[in-house]
């Protein structure tokens, strides 16, 4: 494809051409029908003038006075005209030829009553010569012509010096683009010097670059975590194998390795899982939502499950709220378990996790609320970030990979919602929200769970 400068410069060329050739059309057109007017107007004039003097020769009948005043009112037009008067026997009375033939001429010729009288008449022809006008139109038509065509080459040069001019800002911001790379993806493009049109699009591709300058390095950081997080059960698993191996074991003991590394490799097997998980959920994978159900009773099963944990740590869970809506139950159980996870790990030892689910006009919201160490807003900004944990020296910190608030995030998108968190002193309320038609509030009030009861609230 033809670059934009040549395409508009072709363009002015054209449009300038057509716009020309339609005004040097209309000039000559006016011209040639001035030229017209004008001979028809010489000819007729001459035509009455001799009329006249044919009626005036009746009165006196002077041939000789009659000729000497046809070429009087000839004498001005003696190169123009060629006039001829018959008598009705075919004898020529009067007869004045211009001295060359003309090659194009325009002709008038009428039959009058004879100065002599009786009955005869005589006939009268005018010939006008119009090679000169005909040649004159023609020096015009071709002046027309080569003032059209010169004038579109002007306008398309001129058109081409001015669009390379407009475009220098645009080929200064190729320049610029092309000095980016990954090692330069903090520079900006500069869009002072650029003009109006482009500060837009300088202004929208710098917030790009920022986006992708974002998304690169959490990319590095993504693929450091990974590798640190991998790292650690490949090396147990390496180092407890090589132990194993260095002398004779029995079978007992090569049974307590075998089952140490069984417990890296679910390690692995969980992370990898959740990496696979939370990829398809970036490429956009939906959320298979099916029959409308309540959450209240979800959350119930989910709290149930962590019986045991609740118990250690002496901990209570209070339900309250419920909305009915469409949704995939097996994400929600595992969304609802890795803020409850993560609840447990933080709360302040018997103390009350609040779950809360709230029903608004087209959005169903569901949070877990625990009390414990202050976050800083900081860290709060990063709690679903992929391998976050926060502040290592918590609780059993070492024991999970930092991907259960990152799930969070990715159901309630999967969902069509979002997750948030928030923090104030030592209250921490983590969840999500996500889009329902209209869901259905049902009205409940809160019911305990208690960790320590062992029984399971329905």
């Amino acid at each position: 494809m033809s670059s934009l400068g040549r395409q508009i410069s072709i363009g002015l060329a054209v449009q300038s051409l057509a716009v020309l050739s339609v005004v040097c059309a209309a000039v000559y057109w006016w011209a040639r029908s001035a030229t017209l007017d004008q001979e028809a107007e010489l000819l007729e004039q001459q035509h009455v003038q001799i009329t006249h003097l044919l009626t005036e020769a009746r009165t006196h009948r002077d041939e000789a006075l009659l000729r000497h005043k046809i070429d009087d009112v000839l004498v001005a037009q003696d190169d123009l005209l060629t006039v001829e008067i018959q008598r009705d026997d075919g004898s020529v009375f009067y007869r004045r030829v211009r001295p060359a033939p003309a090659s194009t001429a325009r002709a008038v010729r009428t039959v009058l009553p004879s100065p002599e009288g009786a009955d005869a008449s005589w006939s009268l022809r005018v010939v006008l010569d119009t090679d000169a006008d005909r040649a004159a139109l023609r020096l015009l038509a071709v002046s027309l012509i080569a003032a059209a065509a010169g004038g579109a080459a002007l306008i398309s040069i001129g058109g081409s010096l001015l669009v390379r001019r407009g475009l220098r800002p645009l080929n200064q911001l190729v320049s610029q683009i092309q000095e980016l790379s990954a090692e330069t993806l903090s520079q900006r493009i500069d869009g002072l010097a650029q003009p109006e049109e482009l500060r837009d699009m300088v202004t929208r591709f710098n917030d790009l670059l920022s986006r992708l300058q974002q998304a690169y390095r959490q990319l590095e950081s993504f693929n450091a975590d990974v590798a640190h997080e991998l790292s650690t059960p490949l090396a147990t698993l390496m180092g407890g194998t090589e132990i194993a191996l260095c002398r004779d074991r029995s079978v007992e003991e090569l049974r307590k390795v075998l089952a140490s590394n069984l417990e890296e490799l679910n390690r692995l097997a969980g992370i990898v899982r959740d990496m696979l998980f939370l990829a398809r959920a970036d490429h956009g994978e939906a959320a298979q939502r099916g029959i409308r159900q309540t959450l209240a009773p979800i959350v119930r099963s989910v709290v149930y499950c962590h019986r045991s944990e609740l118990d250690k740590r002496e901990l209570t869970v209070e339900v309250s709220g419920d909305a009915e809506v469409a949704v995939d139950k097996a994400l929600v159980d595992r969304g609802v378990s890795n803020l409850l996870a993560n609840a447990i790990r933080h709360a302040w030892p018997g103390s009350c996790i609040r779950v809360t689910v709230q029903a608004h006009d087209n959005e169903v919201s569901l949070q877990v609320q625990n009390d414990g160490p202050p976050v800083e807003p900081e860290a709060l900004k990063r709690f679903f970030d992929r391998f976050y944990r926060g502040d290592t020296s918590r609780t059993n910190a070492n024991q999970h990979h930092g991907l259960g608030l990152s799930i969070v995030a990715a159901i309630a998108r999967m969902h069509g919602g979002a997750p948030f968190a928030t923090a104030r002193g030592d209250r921490i309320t983590v969840g999500w929200s996500f889009a329902s038609s209209r869901p259905d509030t049902v009205a409940a009030g809160p019911s305990h769970a208690p960790g320590r009861s062992g029984s399971r609230r329905s």
